[in-house]
């Protein structure tokens, strides 16, 4: 066909009639308007329908009940026809692929996109009409003997002559010298001399190829073979002939040739091919791991998705897996530290999975597995928990134990998913509620989460507005020395005055600043206003120089580089003494680094201002960290003093608590007292400050300026 032509006489390999019905449409729309098609789904019809009419093209599916790609491909050569064959397939792998397309195949197309079907059979038509041009001028060329013209000495192609009823052979010196032979080595004046000397895996196509011209099924005789070197490599050689004498009785009586050494050109097709082929798997394998990529994973769902519409039996579940507290080790110990144990991760995870099973890595720290063949969904609550009991055991990093520990969702194909980003959506937001149940376990989706995760989206949309439209409030709680009753300073607590929830308290919005980093600008804000305000009550009140500001600090911003220098600032602005301000940093933060967490707070030290660790005695207590930081006090958690006067071990702990501080040198700070007796109880320990609702609930500025001035005058009044 003429490929300007709008005609297409396509040959469709397929079992399924909806897929040949799509092809055809994709190549309607691609511009093949007049469309000549018959569909075959077995060997004995494709063989049939071949010798019918000339076909354009054949487009096969990779595997069918009857007959697969390879088979079809095979049986096309064996007709001798050059017909494109391409492959349009929704299961063929790229190694699969790549192996097609050494085997004879012009190109594959997968079905999920279809839009470039008619790109791929156009540009196939091209390059077999060139064929056939080139072909046809070959045999141009070999009707005018122009053959006879390559027998100039220096051309390097070899010429040969072979006497068929004789079996005798004539070569130039060329053909020998090709295979580093010398004349008077072997008897090369024999056909049977030759024949040894071709590779094992070329011979049969070498004979087929032979047999068909002696037949006079081809005008010529065209082979690419390998013949062993006298060293005994390999050379890879254009074998090309044709009869040029018959007898009476038509039978072939001598074949002419060339011998063309093609050894560079085949190198370079082979690598080629590898390059297409790791191109190929570099676009679907992560770089670090080696592990699937998002791609790669998306192609598997989609895959999965179609059995389980197709199959119900053939049920899935996709794991999402996210490493808890990662960036707090990456930062701590090093990128390459991390790179290191994200490979022990994806090592871990590809040891667990079958071979029906994917494990692949989506970027950062976020894994999946997508699980197939699910014959219970309790086998996957299974394969859950001993995962995360396998990230549970230390990895040696770099000469050192470290400990993990991940948060895991989970979907499966009983919601009916339609897209493959559908799973990895819902799976995302369960693994988003295991971490907020407390990290370390496994959360199944259902649907309300999804609501839930959109409420949750506009609470960040909206908290990323907040701070520029002076939603957020500062309270005051204060902070009291048992001793005297006199009040030493605040602790800053932000509330945030929503438009419609209204007044939401740290709990509902903290978390959310966390993880999407605006944890550090709030952190700034509050800062910045609360030192403000102390800064206008020591003007208003200079017997008040004594009162220092409390302010919880994140991990993220502690580590920033730019933290330093914005304290310097603010408190230049506000023209404070660095002594009022005082930081607190919950325990479980200090413990995770603690010589560059030591390093960091003696550089907050050195600005002259004090650090408290806050909720101390949780659960890391101990004397091994605490001796090594610059800290100046310990804030006592609210859950031990709030139960001292029911609960006996509480009341133990707090006494211990005190107890280490005191013996340490530093001040014990307890929060969350609620009665007099508690309040009593902790002076007659030898706790020397507290806070709680007995003194007085958190207060806005102008209230916590009048309860302020209010309990200096009932102090001296006393």
């Amino acid at each position: 066909m003429n490929i300007a032509d709008a005609s297409l006489r396509v040959l469709i390999v397929e079992d399924c009639d909806d897929d040949a019905v799509l092809l055809r449409r994709e190549l309607k729309r691609a511009g093949f308007e007049d469309l000549t098609w018959a569909q075959v789904q077995t060997a004995d019809d494709f063989k049939t329908i071949l010798q019918t009419q000339p076909w354009d093209v054949v487009l096969s599916d990779y595997k069918l009940p009857h007959l697969n790609a390879p088979a079809a491909l095979d049986l096309l050569k064996q007709s001798g026809q050059d017909i494109p064959f391409i492959v349009v397939s929704g299961t063929v792998g790229e190694a699969t692929a790549v192996a097609l397309m050494r085997a004879g195949a012009c190109d594959y197309v997968m079905k999920d996109n279809l839009s470039r079907l008619g790109e791929a059979v156009r540009r196939e038509l091209r390059d077999a009409q060139d064929r056939r041009e080139r072909q046809q001028a070959e045999n141009d060329l070999e009707r005018t003997r122009e053959l006879l013209k390559l027998a100039i000495e220096g051309s390097g192609i070899g010429l040969w002559n072979w006497h068929l009823p004789s079996g005798t052979v004539w070569v130039n010196d060329r053909c020998i010298q090709m295979l580093d032979y010398s004349p008077t080595t072997l008897d090369f004046t024999r056909y049977e001399t030759w024949v040894p000397l071709i590779h094992p895996d070329d011979q049969e196509k070498h004979l087929a190829a032979l047999a068909a011209h002696l037949e006079n099924l081809t005008p010529t005789f065209d082979s690419e073979i390998r013949l062993r070197h006298r060293e005994g490599h390999w050379v890879w050689v254009l074998n090309r002939g044709k009869v040029v004498e018959w007898d009476a009785d038509d039978k072939p009586q001598l074949l002419s040739g060339t011998l063309t050494d093609i050894t560079e050109r085949k190198q370079a097709e082979e690598e080629r091919h590898q390059a297409a082929a790791q191109i190929l798997y570099n676009s679907l394998h992560d770089a670090l791991t080696g592990l699937p990529n998002r791609n790669f994973l998306k192609q598997r769902l989609e895959l999965a998705i179609q059995r389980s519409r197709r199959y119900p039996q053939a049920q899935f579940a996709v794991l999402f897996l996210d490493l808890d507290h990662f960036k707090v080790i990456n930062d701590s110990l090093g990128h390459q530290a991390g790179d290191d144990i994200l490979v022990a991760v994806a090592n871990t995870l590809g040891g667990m999975v079958r071979s029906s099973d994917m494990a692949a890595r989506l970027g950062g720290d976020e894994f999946v597995l997508l699980l197939e063949e699910v014959d219970s969904f309790q086998v996957v609550e299974v394969v859950a928990e001993r995962l995360l009991e396998e990230l549970q055991k230390p990895f040696l990093v770099q000469g050192r134990e470290v400990f993990l520990n991940a948060s895991l969702g989970i979907v499966t194909s009983l919601a009916q998913y339609q897209d493959p980003t559908e799973p990895l959506r819902d799976a995302d937001i369960a693994m988003y509620r295991a971490k907020a149940r407390g990290r370390g376990c496994f959360v199944i989706f259902d649907d309300s989460m999804r609501q839930q995760m959109l409420d949750r989206l506009q609470l960040e949309q909206d908290l990323r507005r907040a701070i520029d439209h002076q939603e957020l409030v500062l309270h005051y709680q204060p902070i009291l020395r048992l001793a005297t009753g006199q009040v030493c300073g605040f602790e800053v607590l932000v509330r945030w005055h929503h438009p419609q929830r209204g007044l939401l308290l740290p709990i509902e919005f903290i978390p959310i600043a966390e993880e999407t980093g605006l944890i550090v600008p709030l952190d700034r804000w509050v800062l910045k206003t609360g030192l403000q305000q102390l800064a206008l009550w020591q003007r208003h009140y200079p017997y008040l120089a004594h009162l220092t500001l409390s302010f919880n600090v994140s991990i993220q911003d502690l580590w920033r580089d730019d933290l330093i220098p914005y304290l310097q600032s603010i408190l230049a602005q506000s023209a404070l003494s660095p002594c009022c301000l005082n930081l607190e940093i919950t325990e479980s933060t200090l413990i995770q680094n603690i010589q560059a967490m030591a390093l960091r707070l003696q550089q907050l030290r050195d600005l002259g201002l004090s650090i408290t660790i806050d909720d101390f005695g949780t659960g890391y207590s101990s004397l091994s960290y605490l001796h090594q930081l610059p800290v100046s006090a310990l804030k006592i958690d609210r859950t031990f003093v709030t139960t001292m006067e029911t609960h006996g071990p509480s009341a133990n702990i707090v006494e211990t608590l005190i107890t280490l501080s005191n013996r340490l040198g530093l001040e014990a700070v307890a929060e969350g007292v609620e009665t007099d007796h508690q309040r009593k109880q902790l002076h007659g320990l030898g706790c020397e400050l507290a806070q709680g609702h007995w003194f007085t609930h958190p207060l806005s500025a102008p209230d916590a300026e009048r309860w302020l001035v209010e309990a200096e005058a009932d102090l001296n009044a006393k």
